[in-house]
C-alpha cells in the first residue's frame, strides 16, 4: 500500500464497548465502517460539509464502492482513541481511490484501500467524476512516488 503522507485527514473515532466482542476489541466488522466514517469526513471537509448524503440527493453523484481491501496489524479497543487518516491516492476518470490508515495511542490498527466509482445516482449509471468535485480532489492526491 501506498505510504502515509504528511497532509492526510485526520478523522477522530471513540470507539464503544458496544463496537466490541467478547475477546474485548473492535468486531471485525466495524473495521471498515469506521474507515467509510472516516472518508465521508474527508468528503465534507474537502466539499464544505457535502457528504456522501448530500452528494447522492442534492449533487445526484453516487459513489459506489467496487473494491475495498483491509489490512489488520493490531486490535482496536475502546482503550484509545482510534485517529483515522484519509487521503485519496489515485484520481481516474470515474474512479477514485482512497487510503485509510486507523491508529491508537500512535499504533497502526489497520490499512484500507478503498475504490469507487462515480455514478449517476438515480439512474445507477456510471459517469466522469463532475468536474467540481474533480478540482476539489485534486490537491489532496501525493505526488507520484
Amino acid at each position: 500500500m501506498e505510504s502515509r503522507t504528511g497532509q492526510t485527514f485526520v478523522h477522530c473515532i471513540s470507539v464503544s464497548w458496544g463496537d466490541c466482542d467478547p475477546a474485548k476489541i473492535a468486531y471485525t466488522g466495524r473495521l471498515p465502517t469506521f474507515a467509510l466514517d472516516a472518508i465521508n469526513a474527508w468528503w465534507e471537509s474537502v466539499l464544505e460539509g457535502d457528504g456522501w448524503f448530500q452528494m447522492e440527493l442534492d449533487r445526484n453523484v453516487g459513489t459506489p464502492f467496487v473494491r475495498l481491501e483491509m489490512d489488520f496489524k493490531k486490535p482496536v479497543t475502546p482503550r484509545h482513541k482510534l485517529m483515522c487518516h484519509v487521503w485519496p491516492v489515485r484520481l481516474g476518470n470515474t474512479s477514485i481511490t482512497f487510503r485509510v490508515d486507523g491508529l491508537q495511542n500512535e499504533q497502526l490498527c489497520f490499512s484500507t484501500r478503498t475504490v469507487s466509482v462515480c455514478t449517476v445516482a438515480d439512474t445507477f449509471e456510471k459517469q466522469a467524476i463532475p468536474q467540481d468535485i474533480r478540482e476539489a480532489v485534486k490537491p489532496h492526491i501525493p505526488p507520484e512516488q
